[in-house]
């Protein structure tokens, strides 16, 4: 079966040791994982139900394994609450999958969230008055569709214009790019910082006890 190739595309959170030397013996030479940011802080505020450290443990397992192909790694810049501390973070822990497999094994894949109606996101959109309820999510009128397609202020203007910045310098390794040309600019934090995130106290009014 050395003729066989095949690609996944997984939560690696799943992944066990035991999976890990199956997918390699049986030809996959493509793996794609969605984590959407390499802080820990912004995957619990979008209710993803990961831990960013079992990914990169998992990842550690396979490599050993001998998975030794390209990694395709997805990122959606500008979640909730994005700050530059927390893309410092996600730089950190990009690099530290490049320290797994290889800088010429991973690929960063920049994506930009389409927000859907009765999600999370949309709830989030409408406290911060970014979108009105009773919009339309199938318009296209422009003042509609640039706020479906997630990239809010006051980062907006930022990732807008290190995206242009990665297409001029480097279109054929756009991915790459953007990745370089944040942590120019921003720099990048430590892992540690991009793998904790403190519980927030709840700032829910207290129900009064009626006596």
């Amino acid at each position: 079966m050395s003729d066989i190739h095949w690609a996944a595309y997984i939560r690696a959170d799943n992944l066990t040791p035991s999976l890990c030397q199956l997918m390699v013996a049986t030809g996959m030479n493509y793996f794609e994982i969605g984590i959407t940011s390499g802080s820990q802080e912004l995957v619990r505020k979008m209710r993803m139900g990961y831990n960013l450290r079992t990914v990169l443990e998992n990842c550690r397992d396979l490599k050993a394994a001998g998975f030794n192909d390209l990694v395709s790694v997805n990122y959606s810049f500008n979640v909730i609450d994005e700050r530059p501390e927390t893309i410092r973070q996600t730089i950190a822990y990009h690099r530290a999958l490049e320290d797994i497999f290889g800088s010429d094994k991973v690929e960063p894949a920049i994506f930009f969230i389409g927000l859907q109606p009765h999600t999370h996101l949309e709830g989030y959109a409408f406290e911060n008055n970014l979108l009105k309820p009773g919009y339309d999510p199938m318009s296209v009128m422009p003042w509609t569709a640039r706020k479906l397609l997630w990239n809010p202020e006051p980062m907006g203007s930022f990732f807008g214009e290190v995206c242009l910045a990665a297409w001029r310098r480097n279109p054929d390794d756009f991915g790459r790019e953007v990745m370089k040309i944040l942590e120019e600019r921003l720099g990048k934090s430590s892992l540690d910082e991009a793998l904790s995130a403190p519980l927030e106290a709840d700032r829910r009014p207290v129900a009064a006890v009626l006596s």
